[in-house]
């Protein structure tokens, strides 16, 4: 739930409905998990082709990057946990905090930041580094292919085609952990 609103807040802020399909993942979630990937796909999906966003290469198309990028963080946490509804005092207050901090972009960034570095570190260990991993490698190579690529279309390529390579890679190391040979 902590994604969704995020999400919310964030569609406030660029004033954008794009952000509000973070929805789709939770509403998928009712009929299982395998669901709520796919609906989390079609979000991801429609946050990459949707018109209207600058390049990453400027710094206006950099902030809306991190107001799309880190809610939908929080929303693959949600699914992935399975907490697509607030459990206990620490989501209600972590929920409160990014209804708050929606007066301004640089409470949303600080609070965003604190929620995902808590939400890494509390629930993926190991996970938070290869995430930080894949975000460096990833503005690492937009920062070489600057002026390469045909425009926001080509960037967005480029940061689905590096996210999924990185989830590809995720799925294999945990099919050899579990056994099952490739």
């Amino acid at each position: 739930m902590i994604g969704l609103v995020g999400a919310i807040v964030a569609s406030v802020i660029l004033g954008s409905w794009i952000p509000l399909l973070a929805v789709i993942p939770y509403v998928s979630a009712l009929k299982g998990r395998k669901a709520a990937l796919f609906g989390f796909s079609l979000y991801i999906l429609a946050l990459l082709t949707s018109p209207g966003f600058d390049s990453v290469y400027t710094l206006e198309g950099q902030r809306e990057l991190f107001l799309l990028g880190m809610p939908a963080l929080l929303v693959l946490d949600d699914v992935l946990r399975g907490s697509l509804v607030p459990k206990g005092k620490t989501d209600a207050a972590l929920i409160g905090l990014l209804a708050l901090s929606a007066l301004n972009d640089y409470s949303f960034f600080a609070a965003l930041l604190m929620i995902a570095a808590y939400r890494l570190y509390q629930g993926f260990g190991k996970a938070g580094a290869y995430f930080l991993l894949w975000a460096g490698s990833t503005w690492v190579i937009l920062i070489l292919l600057r002026g390469k690529l045909p425009g926001v279309a080509g960037e967005a390529f480029v940061i689905g085609a590096l996210g999924l390579t990185a989830i590809a890679l995720g799925g294999l190391k945990d099919a050899e952990h579990a056994g099952v040979e490739m």
